[in-house]
């Protein structure tokens, strides 16, 4: 009997051994809200901050080497269809409904050395530099990176297929840079990216260069944030290119800030981008977009949270100006 014993808890040692080596873990989001965009003139129904569904996982392989996977599928809980497509099923958007995992979708190895993954993922440049300095985090009619840097202007990439993605940290520097091999067919040359962000104490600085598929697209991006007290303030500006073959340059900035009030948190944020230099016959042809937005954010617990935004959106080429809303709920898991 003694011996069984001995024998189950020696078994029992070794699976909770096994287990801690490696983890599987299922999260995600739903969001829904109602409102406007700029770009509609009807009220809907709004996924706001872009539900999805993911698992990921890690597995000790020993000697401090550790393999990982993981995959993210968007999708519009108000229709249960895939992100980027319709009610019908259409493709549609930047993310056509053939790509499920929109997320991203990777395996990859890790250690001392850092992390290096494959498969379709987001860009260096977006994670370190390009989404670090946008307080609503690109996300609801308030966000303000996608009228600046991500614009569609820049050729700027958020995510990149077929790519080979290294990340390394030490100490408070981090630093990426990413590949991607061409499917058949594609223009021009491999997309690929580098950052480097730097965090001490209050203070969080970021450099970001990214070099999309076109001939003559590119985009520098450098930023800086600052935490005070309840509050943070961030600034940021974008330089670059488009494919365009004349009248390329386009020029972007950001600055916004985050108050922490009670259960919740005030948003406020300003951005600009401009397309083309050219004079002609005396007057610009550049396209100049701006934004300003405002939220709030109230947190019912850690997971579930309310919010609200309003937005002003002018573009200067058909001097039209446009009021954006939303009101939702958000639930992580």
């Amino acid at each position: 009997m003694k011996k069984s014993l001995l024998a189950l808890a020696v078994l029992g040692a070794f699976a909770g051994a096994a287990s801690a080596q490696s983890s599987v873990t299922l999260y995600g989001k739903v969001d829904l809200g109602v409102g406007k965009t700029a770009n509609s003139t009807d009220k809907q129904v709004l996924d706001a901050h872009g539900s999805r569904l993911g698992v990921r996982g890690v597995e000790d392989l020993g000697g401090g080497l550790r393999a990982m996977f993981g995959f993210e599928h968007r999708f519009s809980p108000d229709t249960g269809v895939g992100a980027g497509t319709n009610s019908t099923g259409a493709a549609g958007g930047a993310n056509p409904a053939s790509v499920f995992w929109q997320g991203y979708s990777t395996v990859g190895l890790g250690g001392a050395f850092g992390t290096v993954n494959l498969g379709r993922q987001y860009t260096a440049a977006f994670i370190l530099a390009q989404n670090a300095f946008d307080p609503f985090g690109g996300d609801t009619v308030g966000g303000l990176r996608g009228n600046s840097l991500t614009g569609a202007g820049a050729g700027a990439r958020i995510r990149t297929q077929n790519s080979l993605r290294y990340d390394g940290t030490f100490g408070g520097l981090k630093v990426a840079a990413d590949i991607a091999e061409l499917e058949a067919g594609s223009p021009n040359k491999r997309p690929y990216s580098v950052a480097v962000q730097y965090a001490a104490g209050p203070l969080l600085a970021a450099v970001g260069y990214d070099n999309p598929t076109g001939a003559n697209d590119n985009l520098m991006t450098a930023g800086v944030g600052f935490t005070f007290g309840p509050a943070r303030i961030t600034a940021a500006i974008g330089s670059g290119e488009t494919n365009a073959a004349t009248n390329n340059k386009i020029k972007q900035g950001i600055v916004g800030a985050s108050f922490n009030v009670g259960a919740g948190r005030v948003l406020v944020g300003f951005a600009q981008q401009k397309i083309g230099t050219t004079l002609v016959a005396g007057t610009s042809t550049g396209l100049t977009v701006k934004k300003t937005s405002i939220g709030y954010r109230h947190d019912l617990s850690k997971r579930t949270q309310l919010y609200t935004d309003v937005s002003r959106v002018s573009w200067t080429a058909s001097g039209t100006e446009k009021n954006a809303y939303d009101f939702g709920v958000q639930h992580n898991f």
